[in-house]
């Protein structure tokens, strides 16, 4: 019985590519932007946005996104966060089960 293998994507990939940067967040991954200046101009955008709360559109809710798209390429930042998801999921395993990768 002959078994047929898939190249793996890490295989077909040229050796100089990167795979897109993206931030898991409640399960759902979302995509970033490639270059590092454009993650971090837009991770600074969410923190000042958060600023603004006050503001119809605007509010509190920017800063964690914010973070989260800095940890990204910041080995500090990164860090804590992993150290506040697994606090979150000590303390609250419903929202610990809620934050898992929706499974494919």
């Amino acid at each position: 019985m002959d078994t047929v293998t898939t190249p793996d994507r890490e295989a077909t990939r040229p050796e100089n590519a990167r795979p897109p940067a993206s931030a898991l967040v409640f399960g759902r991954r979302f995509r970033l932007p490639r270059t590092r200046l454009r993650r971090q101009a837009l991770g600074w955008s969410f923190i000042a946005g958060g600023m603004f709360s006050f503001l119809p559109i605007l509010g509190a809710w920017m800063f964690p996104v914010g973070f989260v798209i800095l940890s990204v390429d910041s080995a500090r930042m990164r860090r804590s966060r992993r150290r506040l998801t697994i606090t979150i999921g000590r303390r609250w395993p419903r929202v610990n089960a809620a934050m898992r990768p929706a499974k494919s």
